[in-house]
């Protein structure tokens, strides 16, 4: 019962201080109190607690300097031309009647390079909507198309930190989990093009549309070399190499690009990576300015301080009851159905993504039979699901920075269509035990490991 009323207070204290609009780290920071508190109340001591914490604390400082490169990187990118070449040559391929499918695809695009949903919407995202309008597509679709876009690559991008914070949760290969992302992925993504597709044939053409290649071919030399940070990046992911080393040699090539070809002085480099790129053209600045170290600082403090509570739990056994009822609830459907459950809930009360894929992660460890199905089940309800809830960090920072009615979510095809398909697979399995043996099954990147035996064994 104190349990219950521990994480209900913590739940009420999120949903009212984001209402409110109270920073989330003085929320998380709140929380991190009470959640001591309720340790030392029920017998375990201070210093336990905070090694406790400390300990699941540095589990995460891999993906902490992984967001300081980041920073550093979208400065590097958006100094060096990279960005604004990507979506001025790519806004000139959008249609009217192709609009709402271009919106995705690009985003999808953008994401996947950046590794970020709200990069993405920073960027091709507001370009995207801005055409949409002109073209006359409904804002609604356009907005939907741009948020699952978004989310498509910060799903599913090496460079993510969903992505990472995944792997390291469950201590799986990041490269492994985004092969089989993308695979288990790949139908529902040719039906949410399909549906984009059809949202888009009515609109009417206009000759308003921005010119983006003017705004940006007068800021920025565009020519390709400018695309080698991105190219880079690709290319050494493709590699398998570390995902530090593919940013870390992704910014180099940046650095150099703004200095051999942007007129960006060397002694403003540090400046720059660290406060972020600001256009001195009114007109390109909406389009390509921002990044910087200073600029993940907020999301750094999140995960710093909700990285604390998963060690605080363990000790406290606060989850212990919420454990049970997620793995009985798993043991009498499906493990993907309790992970999916769940991560609705850690969505609705924790209001971002990363606290929420940590307290999914701390339910639903007994769920599945290896940490591999773990891993893919998170990836394909919690990460996905988090923008679809209306007053999350992750819905509102992406649908506000675009100009997108906030009933968008309506029309993120995507974010639905993902968790469905995943949950359709996970009932068949359960009545086809042997279908992740089968070569279907392997083209929708399952394995052996997925079988839903191994749970019943486990049980």
């Amino acid at each position: 019962m104190a349990e219950a009323a521990t994480l209900g207070v913590f739940a009420g204290m999120l949903v009212l201080g984001t209402a409110l609009g109270v920073p989330l780290v003085a929320i998380l920071a709140a929380g991190l109190a009470i959640f001591l508190c309720h340790g030392v109340r029920h017998g375990a001591a201070l210093a336990e607690l905070l090694r406790a914490g400390a300990s699941s604390a540095r589990s995460v400082a891999p993906m902490l300097c992984l967001f300081v490169v980041a920073g550093a990187l979208a400065a590097a990118w958006r100094a060096s031309g990279t960005i604004a070449a990507i979506v001025s040559w790519s806004s000139s391929l959008i249609q009217p009647s192709a609009a709402i499918l271009a919106a995705f695809l690009l985003c999808c695009l953008m994401s996947l390079l950046m590794g970020t949903a709200f990069g993405a919407a920073a960027t091709m995202g507001v370009i995207c909507m801005a055409v949409s309008h002109a073209m006359g597509a409904d804002e609604l679709a356009a907005g939907g198309a741009v948020l699952a876009g978004c989310y498509f690559g910060d799903r599913c991008s090496p460079l993510s930190g969903s992505a990472v914070l995944v792997s390291r949760l469950t201590g799986t290969c990041l490269y492994d989990n985004v092969h089989r992302m993308l695979q288990t992925g790949f139908l529902p993504f040719l039906i949410a093009c399909a549906a984009y597709l059809a949202m888009g044939m009515h609109a009417t053409g206009g000759a308003g549309a921005m010119d983006v290649a003017a705004t940006l071919g007068d800021k920025f030399t565009l020519s390709w070399p400018v695309i080698v940070p991105a190219v880079l990046v690709v290319a050494l992911s493709l590699a398998r190499a570390n995902v530090l080393i593919a940013m870390a040699a992704s910014l180099g090539a940046a650095c150099a690009v703004c200095v051999g070809m942007q007129g960006v002085s060397p002694a403003a480099l540090p400046q720059l990576l660290v406060f972020g790129y600001h256009a001195t053209d009114p007109a390109a600045a909406p389009l390509v300015d921002g990044g910087g170290i200073i600029s993940m600082a907020n999301v750094t403090l999140v995960v710093g301080i909700s990285s604390t509570y998963a060690g605080i739990f363990r000790k406290t056994g606060l989850l212990d009851g919420a454990v049970a009822l997620v793995t009985g609830l798993s043991r009498k459907s499906t493990p993907f159905t309790g992970v999916l459950a769940t991560s609705v809930i850690s969505c609705m009360v924790a209001c971002n993504q990363t606290l929420a894929i940590m307290l999914t992660d701390q339910l639903c460890r007994r769920t599945e039979g290896t940490a591999s199905a773990l891993a893919l089940d998170l990836e394909n309800s919690v990460v996905i699901v988090s923008p679809l809830v209306p007053w999350s960090i992750s819905n509102v920072a992406v649908l506000s920075s675009v100009g997108a009615p906030a009933l968008s979510i309506l029309a993120a095809t995507f974010c639905y269509l993902l968790p469905l398909w995943t949950l359709a697979i996970s009932v068949w399995q359960r009545m086809r035990p042997e279908f992740p043996d089968s070569r279907p099954a392997q083209l929708l990147g399952l394995t052996p490991a997925d079988d839903a035996r191994r749970m019943r064994a486990a049980a």
